[in-house]
């Protein structure tokens, strides 16, 4: 543990705890102990928890499943942790329940906030895992769970910790609920575009691409540094610079087919199927096998082509050109005869101005969200070990 402040204590879990409670599952062939109303908690229900409390469960025990097995009822504003296969996963109970074999939980004694210490063991996964043992699934025993030191700041500080800490979860909370309507938005707005666009013609991408389609390098032996730039599947939509393999260039000159140049539209064809981008202007590479590359002519707008891939409509029909068990693959024959519709160029541009608006929504979000979490991970451990003090008042 870091020094900390001199007015904080260094303690250990049990020093913090009334109680240091297991978990337990009921027997599954005695009917009259399931059922009940006692909520009964599995590790997986604190996977996709939105918010520090935990209240419903997707099972309940009765009074006689818990006194016949080695389950315990649980406090309110007890501390769920899990320590068993999956590890340091926190939630705090909203009432009084009980929880499977998974789970190290903590009640508090009267000089330790529960919302304190929540923020705290989030951040101390790396600390379960080093004292975790087994062979089949990690496990930390309920000795050494308990002999984890941890902070024990004045009462007062602890809970002005977690205020502010509350207040960062809860701006991301928000974040993530506002990315989720503009994603929403986003999949109407391309059902519209592709509903407006049913009316017109529509012709196979081998007559409309000006050049072959084609997909891009099989690679033999490493990526080289310094070498010719080759966009795989991860870099599609992305900012074609963040991470970018590299290829040798004699490898790159028996690929000429498939060098990119600015407008190609890129779609993923092999493994994960349909993700699309447009290169941008300063971008000059190659691309990996599991890409297409589409270069059309004057009729398709690639960001027209885009947008319409990313429809849900689209990317149905790539679902059914699919072929192959062990990896999903669409042939370039198939891709060939692939149709799309082909609105005006007037058209197009307006449908793409459509989709561009909700999606530079999105874009905003997901770079606030970045933001917020970067302020969450630094401000945390800073705060939770006392590097950066919170003044008295600073939060109400």
């Amino acid at each position: 543990m870091r020094e900390l402040p001199p007015d904080w204590e260094l303690t250990t879990v049990s020093g913090i705890a009334t109680a240091i409670i297991s978990g337990g599952t009921p027997s599954r062939d005695v009917a009259q102990y399931w059922g009940g109303d006692i909520p009964w908690v599995t590790p997986g229900e604190l996977t996709n928890l939105k918010g520090k409390y935990l209240a419903d469960t997707a099972e309940a025990i009765t009074s006689a499943g818990l006194a016949g097995s080695g389950a315990r009822l649980l406090p309110p504003n007890a501390l769920l942790v899990t320590t068993r296969a999956t590890l340091g996963s926190v939630a705090l109970t909203a009432g009084s329940m009980t929880t499977n074999q998974g789970f190290k939980s903590i009640a508090f004694t009267h000089r330790a906030d529960p919302d304190f210490y929540y923020h705290l063991f989030a951040t101390l996964k790396r600390e379960l895992i080093r004292r975790a043992s087994g062979t089949t699934f990690l496990e930390i025993s309920g000795r050494q769970f308990a002999q984890i030191e941890v902070p024990l700041p004045p009462l007062a500080e602890q809970r002005k910790i977690a205020e502010v800490l509350d207040l960062i979860d809860e701006q991301i909370r928000t974040t993530r609920a506002m990315l989720s309507k503009y994603a929403s938005q986003a999949e109407g707005v391309l059902d519209t575009l592709v509903s407006e666009a049913s009316d017109v013609p529509q012709e196979s991408l081998g007559a409309l691409c000006a050049a072959d389609i084609c997909y891009g390098i099989v690679q033999s032996g490493e990526f080289v540094a310094g070498g010719i730039p080759v966009l795989s599947i991860r870099d599609v939509g992305g900012d074609f610079e963040t991470g970018l393999h590299r290829t040798d260039p004699a490898i790159d000159a028996q690929y000429r087919r498939s060098r990119v140049a600015p407008g190609d539209v890129l779609l993923s064809i092999k493994g994960t199927i349909g993700r699309v981008g447009v290169a941008p202007e300063h971008y000059v590479g190659n691309i990996s096998r599991e890409l297409a590359r589409l270069r059309f002519g004057r009729k398709i707008l690639p960001e027209f082509a885009r947008v319409y891939f990313l429809s849900r409509e689209a990317q149905r029909r790539l679902d059914l050109a699919v072929v192959g068990t062990t990896r999903a693959e669409v042939s370039i024959h198939a891709l060939k005869r692939f149709s799309v519709p082909v609105p005006s160029l007037v058209r197009q541009r307006r449908m793409v101005d459509a989709y561009r608006c909700v999606e530079e929504r999105i874009l905003a979000e997901e770079r606030e969200l970045l933001k917020l979490q970067a302020l969450k991970l630094g401000l945390a451990d800073d705060l939770l070990m006392g590097r950066v003090r919170v003044p008295a008042g600073a939060v109400s």
